[in-house]
This record gives structure tokens, sequence and C-alpha cells, in this order.
């Protein structure tokens, strides 16, 4: 239940229609009413007491859903695709969640495996991914050799790729004894294939992309192929955990 008023683009975030981004302009489009009205204005602002539509369905709060799967390779980060190839929701069970109103969030490669979070929470998938929140993500490489020292350090430093200079947060790297290295890189940029770029601009082969930590939330113990529903007190750690960036930026 919506206890205050809110903007009219949160407000349809909330309630799984689409990201706050793609509510605004469905808004401008106006393709919003409230109250019988139609709304272009931005601003506008809607409580509990207010009926909003879209092409003359009623638009209403949801129960919030989270899903944090441990992706394989293979799967695309899609809800659907034209070619009829899998994707992510194929690995989920149809009596634990509707896939219908479950989107991911964010990228993770073709042949790339790791944490992805799915939901119908358009509030919770616009914070992961604008850029502006900048939340943190970690990433395990494998390289197909021994990584140098003097590459780290690049790294470290704040390579360019692409004509942007990429800045990481962390990193760590240990040798596999011949076979290559494990490198463990924290990034808050969702550039595509940005990780892949960089040890590839290196001359670096990545055997293997596993991506373990959302914000706060680590991948854990959930194997591979499965997920894990979460509570709504995680929903709220990981929402709250990524909330301070919006009001640095307000």
């Amino acid at each position: 239940m919506i206890e205050n008023k809110i903007r009219l683009a949160r407000y349809l975030a909330l309630c799984g229609v689409a990201s706050r981004r793609s509510s605004e302009a469905l808004i401008l489009k106006g393709a919003v009413r409230v109250n019988k009205e139609v709304v272009e204005d931005l601003s506008f602002k809607v409580g509990s007491e207010d009926v909003v539509e879209i092409q003359d369905r009623i638009i209403a709060p949801e129960t919030k859903i989270a899903i944090a799967l441990n992706k394989p390779a293979g799967y695309l980060s899609t809800a659907r695709d034209d070619f009829k190839r899998k994707t992510i929701l194929d690995l989920l069970m149809v009596g634990d969640v509707s896939k219908a109103r479950l989107y991911p969030v964010g990228r993770l490669d073709y042949d790339s495996r790791g944490l992805i979070i799915l939901t119908n929470d358009g509030d919770l998938a616009y914070r992961i991914t604008h850029p502006k929140f900048m939340v943190p993500k970690v990433y395990e490489v494998k390289t197909d050799r021994d990584i140098t020292s003097y590459d780290i350090n690049r790294i470290r430093e704040g390579i360019v790729i692409e004509e942007r200079e990429l800045k990481v947060l962390d990193l760590s790297a240990k040798s596999l004894y011949g076979t290559g290295s494990l490198v463990t890189i924290k990034i808050s940029e969702g550039r595509k294939r940005i990780i892949r770029k960089v040890f590839q601009n290196l001359g670096y082969s990545v055997l293997d992309l596993k991506r373990t930590q959302i914000g706060n939330f680590e991948l854990g113990d959930i194997k591979e192929g499965k997920y894990k529903i979460l509570s709504e007190k995680q929903i709220m750690a990981l929402t709250n955990s990524i909330a301070a960036p919006l009001l640095n930026n307000k």
C-alpha cells in the first residue's frame, strides 16, 4: 500500500509496470490516466486513493518478488528470445513464481555465469542498473595464463577501454600454477562485456567469468542453475544498501 503520495513514474515502477525511466516514457506518451484523466506531467504525484490506468487496465501495487539465480553459461539473460534460445527464465519452476512478471536486472553474457537478479520490483531494478547509484559488482575471472604484476597495476590504476577509463574498486589475483590466474575484480560499471574487453586488451583470453556479488548480496552457496527467492527482509536490505547514492545525487 502506498502510504504517502509519490511521483507517478515511481508508482508505476513499484507496481512492476516498467523501470522508472520507461514509466516516464509512458507518461510522456499520454498512455497513463489517473482518476480517468490523462497525465503527462512527470512531477504529478499519486497516493493509495488514486486510480491509475494504462490502456483501461487498473495498475496497483503487487507483491514484490526478487530472485537470486546462479546462471550457467549457455543461457541468455533476457526474458525472451526471438530465436528460441534458452533464457534464464527456463530455469525457474512455474510453481514457485510467475515467470511472465519477472525481468532480469542487468546483463550477464551468454558465455558468463554467476549471480543475476530477477524481479518484478521496478524500483529495485532501477537502483541496481542506473549508473548514478554506482552499484558495486564482483567478478571472478580465469585467464589462460598467469597475469603479470605489471598488468595488475595497469588495471588498478585505471585502464582505458573504448576511450573511457574503467575505474576498479578492488582487484586481487592468485596463480593457478601454470594454468592461468584467478582474478577477483570489483567494479561499478555496466558497460557491455567490459570485463572481457579489459583482459583481451591486455592480451589474455578469458576462460571463465563468474559474477559473485551485486551490491551487498553475495551468490553464496546457490548451486549453478538454481535460485533462491529472497525474503522481504533481504529485498529491503539490498534496496537500502544502494539508497545512499540516490541521496547524494539529488
